[in-house]
This record gives structure tokens, C-alpha cells and sequence, in this order.
């Protein structure tokens, strides 16, 4: 048994570049033999097919060819920026590279090894996602009331782990870190009080208006009404001239 490199790129020697090489003569059960290649991490960055090269004098073949795949994927996050308002979160874990309709299985977890939070029904809800039309499988995970309720700090995180679906006995991925980043939220009113039949304006840390007696949501420019950001002091701004 020998193995050849992807795209004709030459034979492989055991222990060169890294590649380690069983041809498992030693396993052999009168039946069956099994040749594994070990490929190293310098050489395991893009898709690859191997060539397995069978010879037996028993069977009269002679260098025999048959194709491996070895196929890999990648794994991204991006920090995300969350509320603690009594809402549900989601986070999402990047699964690239994937052939179309051969989704990975993703784990969620809360720790290095931890429990499968799929498992978790009352805290969580875990979405495995497809793969789309670039190769991407988002993986969403749930974070619901319950365990809202619990977190503080300014930041927490959790973390995502792969699997092939389509070559079941290959390993886990290591973990990836999905973090969360806590923005804290919170409203300040500023009222006014002025001369009557002159300019009003109050303010608060708003993105919409609402008028007075559950009356409606303020238009900017409607009815004499003026709303804007303002930048220099990081506040939404409502103004109106009484008529």
C-alpha cells in the first residue's frame, strides 16, 4: 500500500513533511486491512483528494487506485453587541466551505466541553442552519428569557464546535469562542418648562417619539414638529413651536 498526493503531486514517504503513514499490515484480520494516512496541519488547508495504491499478489492487482477525499471547513464568529432588556439573543456561528447539502452537526456549549446546550430547552434554542449558496452554514443559537435573566457583566461568552455529517468518523473541531458584548441601555428624560407660546424642547436618549395619551408616533416636520440626533450630545431631539 502506498498514498499519493493530491493533483499528481508525488508519492508519499511516512514521516516526510509531516505525513505519517500506516499501511496496517500489522491489523490485518485475515479479511481486512486498513491503511491510514495522518495528514499534517501545513498541508491540511484546502480540499484535497488522495490516491490510496493497492498492490496484492493474492488478488493479482497492481497499483490499484483509489480516490480519498480529505475535506475541510472553516469557522468564524463576530463579536456581537447585545441588550439585557428582558428580550431574547441570538448568536451565530460560521461554518464556510461546506459542499452544498452536506451540513456539519454544530454543538453549542456554555464552557470548554461542557453540556450540549441543544439539550437545554428551557435557556436555549439552537437553530443548525443550511448551506447557502456560498458554502456557509449559520448556526444560531437562542439565548432565551430565562437565561437572560441571569447574565451581567459587560461581556459573556459561549462557544461552537463542528462536526462532519457526511464523514461521521472524523474528529470534532476545536471550540470556537462566540462572545457577546453587553451595551447597556437606558433612557433619560429632560422636560422643559418655558414661557407659554414660545419655543419648547425636550429630549431624551430616544430613536422615536411618542405624543401625549397614546396619540401617535411623532413625524419629523408633521404638524410643526421638529425631531433630530444630535451628535455633540448623543441625544434624539423633539421640538415644537405652539400654535
Amino acid at each position: 500500500v502506498s498514498w499519493e498526493k493530491p493533483n499528481n503531486a508525488g508519492t508519499i514517504n511516512s514521516n516526510a513533511d509531516g505525513f505519517i503513514f500506516n499501511d496496517g499490515s500489522g491489523d490485518f484480520d485475515g479479511s481486512s486491512q486498513t491503511t491510514t494516512l495522518t495528514i499534517p496541519t501545513t498541508e491540511n488547508n484546502a480540499d484535497g483528494t488522495y490516491k490510496c495504491v493497492v498492490s496484492s499478489s493474492e488478488h493479482t492487482k497492481v497499483n490499484e487506485e483509489t480516490d480519498v477525499e480529505s475535506k475541510v471547513f472553516t469557522m468564524t464568529s463576530t463579536p456581537k453587541s447585545v441588550v439585557l432588556d428582558g428580550t431574547e439573543q441570538t448568536l451565530t456561528c460560521t461554518i464556510g466551505d461546506l459542499d452544498a447539502g452536506q451540513e456539519v452537526v454544530v454543538t453549542w456549549r456554555e464552557t470548554t466541553g461542557g453540556t450540549d446546550l441543544s439539550t437545554d430547552t428551557t435557556n436555549y434554542g439552537v437553530e443548525q442552519g443550511t448551506v447557502d449558496g456560498n458554502g456557509d452554514q449559520n448556526s444560531i443559537l437562542t439565548i432565551k428569557l430565562a437565561k437572560i435573566t441571569t447574565l451581567s457583566g459587560t461581556s459573556f461568552t459561549y462557544k461552537c464546535a463542528a462536526k462532519s455529517r457526511q464523514y461521521p468518523e472524523s474528529a470534532e473541531s476545536p471550540e470556537l469562542n462566540v462572545v457577546a458584548n453587553v451595551k447597556n441601555f437606558g433612557v433619560e428624560a429632560r422636560g422643559s418648562e418655558v414661557l407659554t407660546g414660545t419655543l419648547a424642547t425636550i429630549s431624551c436618549v430616544s430613536v422615536s417619539w411618542e405624543k401625549p395619551n397614546n396619540a401617535g408616533t411623532i413625524n419629523s416636520n408633521a404638524d410643526g414638529f421638529i425631531n433630530w440626533f444630535d451628535s455633540s450630545i448623543r441625544q434624539c431631539i423633539v421640538e415644537k413651536t405652539k400654535r
